[in-house]
């Protein structure tokens, strides 16, 4: 089997039985897999949504997580077929109560673009003050997560 470390601000998809590895905090992982054709996808983002000034990039959940449903779309697979998964969003340093702490605000972005592309969410995994290690399966769709406690 392929091993792939993906690494922030990178969509990666891939045909063959790959390991996609990567580590999250405040940032968010979306896994996609097809459950028929056997494929997968991993997006590593930072920033929720792209405001439309500077460059639009795979650094922003809206802008990643739609170009990942296009890949899948692109190559045969069926929206139906597709099952997500959102890891990360880790609350870390100081927020006020009138802003979503930046970990949060990420995994409503992924939330939202899914909703919209109609893909179903099977695990969210999200929150918290740890960050994780994730080791995603592109053949089976299994996705293992490693907590690993952020100190300040």
């Amino acid at each position: 089997m392929n091993k792939h470390m993906i690494i922030s601000e990178e969509v990666f998809f891939t045909e063959e039985p790959t390991e996609v590895v990567s580590m999250v905090g405040s940032s968010v992982a979306v896994t996609l897999y097809d459950r028929v054709r056997k494929t997968g996808g991993v997006l590593h983002f930072f920033e929720p949504e792209w405001s439309g000034v500077g460059i639009k990039s795979h650094r922003y959940g809206d802008v990643g997580v739609e170009d990942l449903v296009k890949r899948f779309i692109n190559s045969g697979s069926e929206r139906v077929n597709l099952i997500a998964n959102i890891i990360g969003g880790a609350t870390l340093g100081e927020f006020s109560i009138e802003t979503l702490p930046i970990g949060l605000r990420n995994v409503q972005s992924a939330k939202k673009v899914l909703d919209q592309e109609e893909i179903a969410i099977d695990m969210v995994e999200v929150g918290k003050e740890i960050g994780r290690y994730i080791s995603f399966n592109s053949e089976t769709g299994e996705v293992k997560i490693k907590e690993n406690r952020i100190t300040h």
